[in-house]
């Protein structure tokens, strides 16, 4: 099968800079990138089916529209598809069809926690697919948008493994020749160094250059400062976060470390999904 991005799009200032991205991405490789839009039509009775039929099929060609003008000055091989279905069914049909090296969305930025959880509704997808998942700011500058050559990828001082899917990112990183730095933000005091993490980055098969990836520890930080911090002192130009899975419920009760990065990043985060072992009884 060729090489695939697939771009989930919304028409939005986010979802524009993420397409405009994701055509970068794909130029090394000469990859497809697929860009669907999602519509899914409301609940109504049979009177009102009838009513708002002809509305709803202008509306389509309208979308349709939209949707052959996103990608029309873009180079390198594209497709375009409005897909009527609900939300979980269209993602999950897309990615056994395409089986993309990466899936990509906009970053809405957003004022508050419950704008965020309206605005950006694809942050659960890494978790849930396992694929990874490529989160483009909204405002992300032109100059910024080239194949990536430097990716900080912040991890914990433990063990993790990155779930097969996440993996598939790996081809698209060597042909971009990205060096990958392991950053673990660790306390000022205690015995906690990173080893184990960069142990686990080493390991993980994210990209072919992980074996000599090299720490870049931030002593005493809060964890979200902390990793915003390394990717200015590194020059990165991308962000990998190991997704654990903590879930939604999780999110409500805490502004997670994901949510504190994501509000405040300068440049693309890549989220890749990592579940932690259930525990032992």
């Amino acid at each position: 099968m060729k090489p695939s991005i697939v771009v989930l799009t919304d028409f939005s200032p986010a979802a524009e800079r993420a397409l405009a991205y994701a055509a970068e991405l794909a130029g090394p490789l000469a990859a497809e990138v697929h860009v669907i839009n999602v519509y899914s039509a409301p609940a109504m009775t049979s009177r009102m089916a009838v009513v708002l039929h002809a509305t709803n099929a202008r509306y389509l060609r309208e979308q349709r529209r939209t949707l052959e003008k996103a990608v029309a000055d873009l180079s390198g091989p594209t497709t375009t598809e409005l897909v009527e279905a609900d939300w979980d069914s269209a993602v999950s049909e897309a990615l056994a069809r395409y089986e993309p090296m990466l899936l990509v969305v906009g970053l809405t930025a957003t004022d508050g926690t419950l704008d965020e959880w309206l605005s950006n509704r694809s942050l659960p997808l890494a978790r849930q697919t396992g694929y990874p998942l490529l989160l483009v700011p909204q405002h992300l500058p032109n100059a910024t948008l080239h194949p990536p050559r430097r990716l900080v990828l912040a991890v914990t001082d433990e063990p993790f493994t990155l779930v097969p899917n996440a993996r598939r990112v790996a081809p698209l990183l060597d042909a971009m020749n990205t060096a990958v730095v392991t950053v673990c933000v660790v306390p000022a005091s205690k015995w906690a160094t990173g080893e184990q993490g960069l142990r686990a980055a080493r390991q993980c098969g994210l990209a072919a250059a992980m074996p000599t990836s090299q720490l870049h520890a931030v002593v005493g930080a809060a964890a979200a400062p902390g990793i915003l911090q390394a990717v200015a002192q590194l020059d990165a130009d991308l962000l990998a976060l190991v997704d654990r899975g903590h879930g939604w419920l999780h999110n409500l009760a805490v502004d997670s470390v994901l949510d504190q990065v994501l509000r405040d990043t300068p440049v693309p985060v890549l989220l890749l999904a990592a579940p932690q072992a259930a525990p032992q009884e």
